[in-house]
Formats: C-alpha cells, sequence, structure tokens
C-alpha cells in the first residue's frame, strides 16, 4: 500500500522564480520558473499537494527537479 504525499512545507524565490516543495517523507522537488502569480494561487488554496499534482507536475513548462 503507497502512502500519500503531503506538502509540508514550500519557500519560492521571486527573484529566481525556483520553487522548493517539501513532503511529508522527508523528499522535496524544485520547479523553475514558477511565476509569481502561479505561487499566490498556491498560498490561497487549500489543498497544497493537490495544487502541486494538478498545476506543476502536469504543466509542462516547468522543469522539476527531485530533492532527496
Amino acid at each position: 500500500m503507497s502512502t500519500t504525499l503531503v506538502v509540508t512545507s514550500y519557500k519560492y524565490n521571486a527573484v529566481s522564480r525556483y520553487l522548493k516543495i517539501f513532503y511529508n517523507n522527508g523528499s522535496g522537488e524544485l520547479y523553475h520558473p514558477v511565476p509569481e502569480f502561479i505561487y499566490n494561487n498556491l498560498l490561497r488554496c487549500n489543498d497544497k499537494t493537490a495544487f502541486v499534482h494538478k498545476y506543476l507536475e502536469y504543466d509542462l513548462h516547468f522543469t522539476r527537479v527531485s530533492i532527496n
């Protein structure tokens, strides 16, 4: 049975447009380039994990790097 990932913290740099997201299993991801309006939408939504899954992981405009 797989465990559900939950966003525990995130950090955004408006100058470099890097968004770091960390999960409850200790892993993390780095997304680039993330426009500030996407980050603002992340702040407003209640389910951060669903937001990441829907808007960041499947958007071909973002580069995703895993942080372990």
